[in-house]
């Protein structure tokens, strides 16, 4: 399993976001042709952040995880 897979796990089990919240931003992101910045800033926000805090805890430069995805591809990913 590769620290992305890793990651993402890590976003799965820790994100604070309702399933409720998460259907709304689908919702959103497919009735605007929208990111899920513009859709739920929010869930974008703690996506970034649980990111960065799964590099940090791997010794990973910041950003790492850009080069393999965006906001949006982690998002639809889970």
């Amino acid at each position: 399993m590769t620290h992305f897979d890793k990651a993402l796990q890590y976003v799965r089990d820790n994100h604070r976001w309702s399933d409720a919240e998460e259907q709304v931003a689908l919702e959103r992101i497919n009735a605007f042709r929208c990111d899920i910045s513009s859709a739920y800033p929010s869930i974008a926000d703690e996506i970034n952040d649980l990111m960065e805090e799964y590099g940090q805890d791997n010794d990973l430069p910041e950003g790492w995880w850009y080069e393999l995805a965006d906001t949006d591809e982690v998002f639809i990913n889970l």
